[in-house]
């Protein structure tokens, strides 16, 4: 979940497989954030208020800052789901798709104040 309050904040929770007994068995909040996604079944992208992207574990571990590069770009202003290993990049009035694993714009879309995908 993210909230747009007090600087932006997500919470992540994981539940017991048992819905008879939903008990919490893990929860991560991180605060300063723009944006917190999935991007695979145990990693998250989370978009900062410094438009950095860090990419990480559920956990925390193995978490980087990602360099997100394109020709001309200046900052990243929203980030969005996308197939798996992928994110979808808002900035500057363009909305493109990037792979995290090959560390490249796939497609790019001229679009300006996208609010949803």
């Amino acid at each position: 979940m993210q909230f747009d309050v007090e600087g932006g904040q997500f919470s992540l929770f994981e539940l017991d497989r048992d819905i008879r007994q939903a008990k919490m068995t893990f929860e991560k909040k991180g605060d300063f954030t723009l944006a917190a996604i999935f991007i695979s079944k145990d990693r998250i992208a989370v978009l900062d208020t410094n438009r950095e992207v860090t990419v990480g574990n559920f956990d925390g571990s193995n978490t980087k800052k990602w360099p997100i590069t394109k020709k001309g770009m200046t900052k990243i202003d929203m980030i969005f789901p996308a197939p798996l290993g992928k994110i979808l990049v808002q900035a500057d009035d363009c909305l493109f798709m990037y792979d995290m694993s090959a560390r490249k714009v796939m497609c790019e879309l001229a679009i300006a104040d996208v609010k949803r995908v």
